[in-house]
């Protein structure tokens, strides 16, 4: 067993969430002082588990860590969660896969990735979700200019 499902799972408890959230991170403080630093195996492990996690805070948040870590064998399942029923898990998927800003000169834009994400800016159900996918596309140079975009 992963000693650290328990520490996921503290991530639904609001008053632990910060201390969760540092005890999976590389040890820094929030996105600037992690982005890019690798995890070790078990808490990749770990936080690709929390991505089926009942809460969608508990998705979210290993979304989050999984952006400022990035690691191939997430992209798989970050690549599922642009289907999770709640919207900001979505948006927030659609983030880790495309801002390589927070990925410290790594990038998942592949062929397969871009295309999930056109779907997602044709298709989500959520205008948050289809506008980020759309202006995320555009500012990768994967889509049109940001301009020409249907904010509806």
């Amino acid at each position: 067993m992963n000693a650290y499902f328990d520490v996921v799972d503290r991530l639904k408890i609001p008053a632990e969430r910060y201390r969760a959230a540092h005890a999976m991170s590389a040890g820094g403080r929030g996105a600037r002082e992690n982005r890019g630093k690798q995890l070790p195996t078990e808490k990749i492990a770990a936080l690709i588990w929390g991505l089926s996690h009942e809460s969608p805070v508990v998705r979210r948040c290993c979304l989050e860590l999984l952006d400022q870590h990035p690691d191939a064998r997430a992209v798989p399942h970050i690549l599922d969660m642009l289907e999770d029923p709640v919207p900001r898990v979505r948006w927030h998927a659609v983030h880790a896969l495309c801002c390589d800003a927070c990925k410290a000169g790594a990038s998942f834009l592949s062929t397969d990735v871009t295309a999930h994400l056109r779907r997602v800016a044709e298709l989500d159900p959520s205008p948050k979700v289809r506008n980020y996918a759309h202006r995320a596309l555009s500012e990768s140079g994967n889509g049109p200019p940001a301009a020409s975009f249907n904010h509806a």
